[in-house]
């Protein structure tokens, strides 16, 4: 960076300074300077003082957040923008970084002279407010817009993961059908080379049948635990091998999974003549497996559809964007799926109390949905591994109570009255933008007249949502 005098021409082509006498922007000139920046080049960072006015004389500033460790472009300052520190702006260092984009020459004028030059130049002061009110606007919407695409991307990541397991076992068992059908044919001649009595065919028929929806006949009540399996396995094992039942361990999962012991086995083959056995019990398996295959694959796109349909009900797809009956419980629930995986990877423990008697709410259920999601997330982040989050849910006359409890580290006390502030944080630097509670507050009691509150102390943090159940109109 190198400094230069202001020439005072080109204060005239700053929109804010344009309607200026000459002798005003005289002034400015004589009481600023100009600074030099290369391409490149950082014109601040996070944490510097904030005290110089600055106009944009040539170039621009790329103005960049530092979030989840990464450079997040957020807007770009171009020739002829004021920004800095304002006249009755309340900033005193700056949140973000802004680098030059291109050779740059900044106008800056210190604090000190604020004063004075609003009484050089009285037009300036309307001017300069109403530059720094709609910057505050716009960066608010942009801060937001942030903050939701972050949690879009954070929700994205997740339903990826969840999704991923599920897929994965379809295409997996949907190969491994695909090979057993194919065996089935050569199989099934090989009984018919065998002359297989019919009584025996079918007894072992009707067994399979009631193995279709997962429960066999033969199988107890309660699944056997690891090593009363290992034990079944090890005893159907020596069945086959004792009577020279070809690739018998290929064949043992199967047959104990479909609840088959030895006893079962010995009805079944009863008649069958020792030369056929081998192909017969290999039938049998094969059926079985097959029909374990598609049982499993019915399972995992089952909970394809069931992550589907969370993802439905929390963007609200479908449904109307005005107010209406809205199950608080069934949206809850949805965001939870959509930060499973960030349960999981914690190994926290996930606790949930709905009354019964909680009634639906008129309500904008998709942006509630935000709510429980930075509410959810916060928690989630505040508490270390093995945590306990819960959620509990009350009716409290006219009024939805929900209740976000964590046993995290705890809010502390000074910083508890600022903690719905827009852009302020407790989270590490570039991990937050400050805007989760400052949106919860306004969705909560801008949009449905309701109230957030907060009691926090080391290993308790409650945010209590409180929801007119027919607010006003």
């Amino acid at each position: 960076m190198s400094a230069s005098h202001v020439n005072v021409e080109e204060l005239k082509r700053i929109p804010a300074f344009a309607e200026l006498t000459a002798d005003q922007r005289v002034w400015l000139a004589d009481h600023g300077e100009v600074s030099e920046y290369e391409s490149g080049e950082l014109v601040f960072e996070v944490g510097h003082v904030a005290e110089h006015m600055v106009a944009v004389l040539e170039g621009a500033i790329e103005i960049v957040f530092t979030i989840g460790g990464q450079l997040v472009p957020f807007v770009t300052q171009r020739q002829g923008a004021v920004s800095g520190l304002l006249p009755f702006s309340r900033m005193r260092s700056f949140s973000a970084s802004g680098r030059a984009q291109g050779p740059t020459r900044l106008y800056r004028l210190h604090q000190s002279f604020f004063d004075e030059m609003l009484h050089v130049a009285p037009p300036l002061g309307p001017v300069l407010v109403s530059m720094m009110t709609d910057r505050v606007r716009e960066t608010t919407r942009l801060a937001q817009q942030r903050e939701k695409m972050m949690a879009l991307g954070t929700l994205s990541a997740g339903l990826a993961h969840e999704l991923n397991n599920p897929a994965t076992a379809v295409r997996r068992d949907a190969a491994a059908l695909g090979e057993q059908l194919a065996r089935l044919p050569e199989i099934t001649r090989l009984l018919l080379v065998h002359k297989i009595d019919v009584q025996a065919l079918t007894a072992a028929g009707a067994w399979i049948a009631t193995s279709s929806d997962g429960k066999p006949g033969a199988r107890a009540e309660v699944a056997p635990g690891a090593l009363e399996r290992g034990r079944l396995e090890q005893a159907v094992g020596t069945w086959l091998d004792e009577r020279g039942v070809g690739d018998s361990w290929l064949l043992v999962e199967p047959i104990v999974g479909a609840g088959l012991q030895p006893d079962d086995l010995s009805r079944l083959t009863d008649g069958i003549a020792a030369e056929a056995l081998s192909d017969f019990i290999t039938w049998v398996a094969a059926i079985i497996g097959a029909q374990n295959l598609a049982r499993d694959i019915r399972a995992a796109s089952g909970r394809i559809t069931e992550l589907v349909g969370s993802v439905k009900i929390y963007s609200h797809m479908d449904r109307a964007s005005d107010r209406e009956r809205t199950d608080l419980r069934e949206g809850i629930d949805s965001t939870l799926v959509m930060l499973g995986h960030k349960l999981k990877r914690k190994n926290i423990r996930l606790e949930r109390d709905y009354a019964a008697d909680l009634p639906l709410v008129n309500a904008f259920a998709g942006e509630l949905n935000q709510v429980w999601t930075n509410l959810a997330d916060n928690a989630i982040d505040a508490m270390s591994d093995h945590g306990v989050l819960r959620i509990e849910t009350a009716r409290d006359g006219g009024t939805a109570v929900v209740r976000v409890v964590d046993n995290g580290a705890g809010i502390p006390p000074a910083v508890q009255p600022r903690i719905f502030e827009a852009f302020f944080t407790t989270k590490p630097q570039g991990e937050g933008t400050g805007l989760g509670l400052d949106i919860v507050q306004r969705i909560v009691a801008q949009q449905h007249g309701g109230r957030v509150d907060v009691e926090s102390e080391p290993g308790r943090t409650v945010f209590t949502v409180r929801l007119p159940i027919d607010p006003a109109p």
